[in-house]
């Protein structure tokens, strides 16, 4: 009984390491992303102007309505798919692989620690790849009704690099560490906590009913976790260059005029998004992994 522990180990770090595997993983992770990007995009929009802007769920989501039409609810689209291909394909696509990893080489066995380590490393590394597609994305979105701030979206990555250089590619870097990695930590780790939790003591199978379950649960935490740093990073880096001594000063501002419920603003329509967000990424990865898997090692 205790040889078979690392066994069961060994071929988790096999079947992670394994190069189809790795692949199938990321191509399932960006595309399903995308896919529930698009999907659930006109209530991210609404978050970010009831953040930016204040008011109610509906007078923000009646306003859009009235001033930009429908395509004011997908406003920030093309950098978003852009921001899903760089940070949920690294973020979700080698979590796995990074687990095996830390088995492999540290201390780390099953469990939450590892979850957690594996969680934010990979949180990490797709913050500092794909930053500037992040503050794309928040700019358009917040931009004010019926009006434009960018003529486009590779308009925008171009003035914010000229205007601003690197800095502004790369702002609320640190916001955006610190929320994406609570953000993975409340999706991802809390699925695969779940998920597996429900396996080992057998309450469910691993298919759809599991996967919803799961994503349900994922939504939940991560709104809850998130909110706070949402609303700091989404102010901080929509702010004119020198409004905030940084992140900190930022957050202490908002805390200091509007109270701790000020860090709770959009949070009913965030968790609308997250939740629908987590469900329709989790199942579409789920079956696009064992259908690019299945063709993958076909080949």
């Amino acid at each position: 009984m205790a040889a078979s522990k690392p066994v069961q180990i060994q071929a988790i770090q096999t079947n992670a390491f394994s190069k189809h595997e790795i692949f199938a993983k990321l191509i399932s992770a960006g595309t399903a992303a995308c896919v529930a990007e698009a999907i659930t995009l006109p209530m991210d929009c609404a978050k970010i102007k009831l953040q930016v802007e204040g008011g109610t769920l509906f007078g923000t989501v009646r306003t859009i309505a009235m001033n930009d039409g429908a395509k004011g609810f997908f406003r920030g689209l093309v950098p978003g798919l852009h921001r899903q291909l760089g940070f949920c394909t690294i973020r979700l696509g080698l979590y796995d692989t990074t687990k095996a990893f830390y088995i492999e080489n540290t201390p780390l066995n099953e469990g939450l620690p590892l979850r957690f380590a594996a969680g934010i490393s990979t949180a990490v590394a797709a913050v500092c790849c794909a930053q500037p597609t992040e503050v794309v994305k928040i700019r358009m979105q917040a931009a004010k009704a019926g009006t434009a701030r960018y003529a486009g979206t590779m308009a925008a990555y171009y003035n914010i690099a000229v205007t601003e250089g690197a800095r502004g590619l790369w702002s609320g870097l640190g916001p955006s560490i610190a929320r994406l990695s609570i953000c993975n930590i409340g999706e991802v780790v809390t699925y695969d906590s779940v998920k597996q939790a429900m396996l080992k003591r057998q309450l469910m199978r691993d298919a759809f009913p599991l996967h919803v379950f799961a994503a349900v649960c994922a939504g939940f935490v991560t709104t809850t976790l998130t909110s706070p740093v949402d609303v700091v990073k989404t102010t901080y880096v929509n702010s004119a260059p020198g409004t905030y001594s940084g992140a900190i000063g930022c957050a202490r501002d908002l805390a200091r005029t509007g109270g701790f419920k000020v860090f709770y603003k959009g949070c009913v329509p965030s968790f609308f998004r997250i939740t629908g967000w987590n469900l329709i990424m989790f199942i579409s990865y789920e079956q696009l992994r064992k259908i690019v898997s299945k063709q993958l090692s076909a080949y």
